[in-house]
């Protein structure tokens, strides 16, 4: 199935077009998957074999599956490999994040932001980014929206270096962090359910008590360096765990109608 796949794509990328050639290559292997030349958790050829079977630099390989992670196609995991995602679901291994699982589901995303400073780096949070305390970081504090429904709270933390203009951050951070060649490689997770508190339930518009997933997140870049911590509060009711195997946990969105 695999030596049908690469011919299918080749003749793809032989089709006369205007776009860029990583642009061809990641719709050619959006079309593949779609004509189920690959299944959903089958393995795609390491980029610098999938460059050479398909005749094309590296680089345009890796663009293609940069924008293909983003949209949730694909799972990109350091040391496993690059497989096909499960639709509707996003691996907690993988470094692609809420508004890409929305967009793929048809839905649109938007943010209320809560905070969007530099501030000193609490004692308990300069721990988790193993750096000291009172060092300048990025407070991001918002709630995301789906269909303009509030879902989450996520408050995330992140050194100045990475984001020295936290201000001006709208949508996602991880794709601002490509456009800045900054790319998450890993990413740990410690996983809760919570009782909504007070507060938070009336910014989420569920009742007090209501269950909540609690996520834990810490994303560290190539270099093996901590880029972020996250806390991330999600509805109950709109999301839920599904534990394929140890190693491929997804967190599964469920639009629901208003």
């Amino acid at each position: 199935m695999l030596d049908h796949f690469v011919d299918w794509v080749c003749e793809q990328l032989e089709k006369k077009s205007n776009s860029p050639r990583y642009i061809q290559l990641q719709k050619a292997i959006e079309m593949a998957i779609e004509k189920q030349l690959l299944n959903v958790g089958e393995f795609l050829p390491p980029e610098r074999r999938l460059a050479e079977l398909l005749n094309i630099s590296r680089v345009t390989v890796s663009k293609a599956m940069q924008i293909l992670e983003e949209k949730g196609v694909i799972i990109r995991q350091q040391g496993i490999g690059t497989q096909v995602a499960k639709p509707g679901c996003s691996s907690l291994n993988q470094a692609v994040g809420f508004t890409s699982q929305i967009i793929k589901e048809g839905g649109t995303v938007s943010n209320y932001w809560l905070s969007r400073n530099i501030i000193p780096a609490p004692e308990e949070i300069a721990k988790k980014l193993s750096i000291n305390t009172g060092e300048p970081i990025a407070e991001l504090r918002r709630i995301r929206l789906a269909n303009g429904m509030p879902v989450s709270l996520e408050n995330t933390y992140i050194p100045r270096l990475y984001l020295p203009h936290p201000e001006l951050l709208e949508g996602s951070l991880y794709a601002h962090w490509e456009g800045q060649n900054i790319h998450l490689t890993n990413v740990h997770h410690k996983i809760k359910a919570i009782s909504c508190p007070t507060d938070l339930a009336i910014l989420l518009n569920v009742a007090e008590s209501s269950p909540l997933l609690q996520i834990h997140q810490i994303s560290l870049n190539n270099q093996n360096d901590i880029i972020e911590f996250s806390e991330i509060l999600c509805r109950g009711d709109i999301y839920g765990l599904d534990f394929n195997s140890p190693q491929n946990i997804d967190i599964n969105y469920k639009p629901q109608n208003n």
